[in-house]
């Protein structure tokens, strides 16, 4: 029996690495890397490496979407000065996740997800509404997971151990790695 396809879209190669592990029984997946709200573009380049060294060690067919950080100014432009988790970041969930759903009609895929979920810092609820309104908006389907669900985080921290992957610390835009800078300075040597 044909598995049904998915498109995942990729965050980061941790994250990527997990949902691959739950879902390749049941899916047949395919890999987007789409983030053009990574910066600098050295960071960038390293996260997309690392995302497709894990679709190959899957044997998972793997696309990055052209970097366009641009986009992602652009998106967020009038609510940058907003805080990590509002509306910042459901527009730049929006960006990707629209061009996920973009990319899943151009390759007559019907259905897709993120694996951004992975994440305990992401608002589920906020993810999967951005999720909903792309798929409506390129007429194909979104598939609703939560992988942080059932120690998803902690499986990954330790799958991308064991898998040598790169781990970020920041969620990959300019403004969150300048609030983490911030955080770290406040934050008194013990």
């Amino acid at each position: 029996m044909d598995k049904p396809q998915l498109v995942l879209h990729i965050c980061c190669a941790p994250d990527e690495a997990l949902v691959v592990q739950s879902l390749q029984d049941r899916f047949d997946l395919t890999s987007f890397f789409c983030n053009p709200n990574i910066a600098p573009a050295q960071e960038y380049q390293i996260r997309a490496d690392e995302a497709k060294k894990v679709a190959d060690r899957f044997n998972v067919p793997f696309t990055a979407d052209r970097y366009d950080p641009d986009s992602w100014e652009t998106a967020v432009g009038e609510v940058a000065d907003t805080p990590e988790g509002g509306e910042r970041c459901r527009r730049c969930f929006m960006l990707r996740l629209t061009r996920t759903a973009a990319f899943c009609k151009q390759t007559k895929k019907t259905r897709f997800t993120t694996v951004m979920s992975v994440s305990p810092h992401k608002n589920i609820k906020l993810l999967n509404e951005c999720g909903a309104a792309a798929a409506k908006e390129h007429g194909v389907i979104y598939e609703p997971f939560d992988f942080k669900k059932n120690d998803g985080f902690k499986k990954s921290v330790i799958l991308s151990k064991e898998l040598g992957l790169y781990r970020q610390d920041y969620c990959g835009c300019r403004l969150s790695k300048e609030e983490r800078a911030a955080r770290k300075n406040r934050i008194p040597d013990r």
